[in-house]
């Protein structure tokens, strides 16, 4: 029975630092300045819009 609980345990940490590490991932691609996704590039295109 403790070994079932030291695997739950084990599977929740280990998805624990994949998420961690997806959001740091994203956060680090949010920062880079290259978006060839963002739909306006700057302040003017969005006052015209």
């Amino acid at each position: 029975m403790i070994k079932v609980f030291r695997r739950i345990i084990a599977s929740l940490a280990f998805l624990a630092v994949i998420a961690g590490a997806l959001k740091a991932l994203f956060n680090w691609l949010s920062r880079t300045d290259v978006d060839k996704y963002e739909v306006w590039s700057d302040e003017e295109e969005r006052e015209e819009a």
